[in-house]
């Protein structure tokens, strides 16, 4: 019955390819809004979880962290405060790297590596890491490593508006799964002259002695500094986040259209396969074929329609995955990881898709009445 079914397709190529095709983007799209939010929950909002976080602070007008401009002197005056265990000011650019002749945005997270040690571990896998004190080199984390393909030894060109320069990749480095294995570490000395933002940061992560004294901390930052603004680790990478689910909710709607697309192709696909097949249906019907045979029959036309799209579908959205990566708006350029249950969702939206565009015409074929069907021209 199913090789039949796929044989009756066949014979309407044209029309058969573009219900395909339709099907196909569906579930390509749907794949691809499935990553975006399975790896954003699995890799972003874990990432910065582990950087041991209390405060951060920030311009209070900045959207995020890479748009935030503070004075250095900042990080100096809570390293004073009694509460305050441990200080990390950095600056966070996303300036253009090309790398072998090729351009792309990358993440330059500029650091003092001796303030780093008190958040977290920093190992290097390939070469060395940098000192406080490093010009003209970087080191590399490595997720983005593997993105960008780079190996100690390798040279990279950053560009800005300002000034492009060459500089050598020292190293690649493991942090354990913080936020800056996504990210390109640059000397922060070294990025406020290259960025032109000298005595400036970006922000300064802060970590307490006692949490409770969270709110203590935040109140005296901000009423001595009434331009910045103290969030919490949680409100830190919500702000982070927040591109990404806007990026999901975009997703969503797009793949919603798509759904929506795909169902009124099969729709019309099979409309007509019912319209041409009248007469069959009804010669089918009057040598004792059951309404719900016949109604099973066309069923399964769209549900062979639903396996092919979706089966190039899982493709496609597989080899876009690989291709994409979380846009490096939010600080963090990392790839897609698909599970197989993510592909399985996907090939069941697929069929969804088949059945809700083959319910109407197959229900129509079942109703058709005998004697008008053998009558059809």
């Amino acid at each position: 019955m199913w090789g039949l079914a796929l044989k009756n397709l066949k014979r309407r190529k044209a029309r058969t390819s573009l219900t395909v095709l339709g099907i196909t983007v569906v579930v390509a799209l749907s794949l691809l809004f499935l990553s975006v939010g399975y790896s954003t929950e699995n890799k972003v909002i874990p990432s910065f979880q582990r950087l041991g976080i209390d405060l951060v602070i920030l311009q209070q007008a900045a959207l995020a962290a890479p748009y935030s401009n503070i004075n250095a002197s900042i990080a100096t005056e809570t390293a004073a405060y009694p509460e305050v265990a441990a200080t990390y000011p950095y600056i966070i650019q996303v300036p253009p790297v090309t790398i072998r002749g090729s351009t792309q945005p990358a993440v330059i997270n500029a650091l003092l590596p001796s303030h780093v040690q008190s958040f977290y571990q920093v190992e290097a896998v390939e070469g060395v890491y940098i000192t406080d004190y490093s010009n003209d080199s970087v080191a590399v984390g490595i997720e983005a490593a593997r993105v960008l393909r780079l190996h100690a030894g390798d040279n990279i060109t950053i560009g800005t508006s300002s000034s492009t320069s060459s500089l050598r990749v020292v190293g690649i480095f493991t942090t354990s799964g913080t936020v800056d294995d996504y990210d390109i570490n640059m000397a922060l000395p070294f990025a406020q002259r290259f960025f032109d933002k000298q005595g400036k940061i970006s922000a300064v992560i802060l970590k307490l002695h006692d949490k409770t004294t969270t709110e203590v901390v935040r109140s005296r930052i901000e009423t001595a500094h009434p331009d910045l603004v103290v969030k919490t680790s949680d409100q830190y990478v919500a702000d982070f986040s927040q591109p990404i689910r806007i990026l999901q909710g975009n997703l969503t709607l797009v793949s919603g259209i798509a759904v929506a697309a795909g169902v009124f192709g099969v729709l019309n696909t099979m409309l007509m396969v019912v319209m041409e097949r009248r007469r069959e249906i009804g010669i089918m019907k009057a040598l004792g074929m059951g309404t719900g045979t016949v109604l099973f029959t066309i069923l399964q036309e769209s549900l062979v329609l639903g396996a092919v799209g979706g089966g190039a579908g899982m493709v496609m959205g597989w080899l876009a995955t690989q291709v994409l990566t979380i846009p490096s708006l939010i600080g963090i350029t990392i790839t897609l990881d698909v599970p197989i249950w993510l592909l399985a969702e996907a090939f069941i939206i697929a069929q969804i898709t088949a059945l809700l565009g083959g319910l109407y015409p197959a229900a129509r074929a079942a109703r058709l009445n005998v004697a008008e069907a053998l009558h059809a021209v």
